[in-house]
């Protein structure tokens, strides 16, 4: 992006607009399937469009060594039901704040309707911030974590 002002960029600048998703009650195939053919390494969990969860590519690797039969476990048992969100609005300092403050490395975007709109990945983010607020942000997300 060749925009200089950083200052007005929002969250809506630098999401992934309509990210695949999955249902509580898909299985963890299923979901390993959208990590796979969308190349990422998280999938929302929405209920009617709202999000009520994300599961992440780690979430299923750990869970492997205790669920022999993981493939076909719905999403609902691994996913973090913790969704840590900003509005499609929200400034790129916002959005920068809330992962220090969460300790995470993806967002959601959701609408004022509670409708998921994208997904921000920090490194969706890195590009547009000062290399300072980014050693402030690192150094958050590592003391929350």
């Amino acid at each position: 992006m060749g925009n200089s002002n950083r200052s007005t960029l929002t969250a809506a600048d630098v999401m992934t607009a309509n990210p695949r998703t999955c249902s509580a009650y898909s299985t963890i195939l299923e979901a390993s399937a959208v990590f796979q053919d969308a190349d990422c390494g998280a999938v929302p969990v929405v209920d009617a469009g709202r999000p009520i969860g994300i599961l992440t590519d780690r979430d299923v690797a750990l869970a492997v060594a205790n669920n022999p039969d993981l493939g076909n476990q719905p999403v609902a048992d691994f996913m973090s039901k913790e969704v840590i969100s900003v509005e499609p609005d929200a400034s790129l300092e916002q959005v920068a704040t809330m992962f220090g403050q969460h300790g995470v490395h993806r967002l959601l975007v959701i609408d004022a309707a509670g409708q998921l709109q994208g997904i921000i990945a920090w490194g969706d983010l890195a590009p547009h911030v000062s290399e300072a607020r980014l050693g402030r942000v690192v150094g958050e997300m590592s003391e929350g974590a």
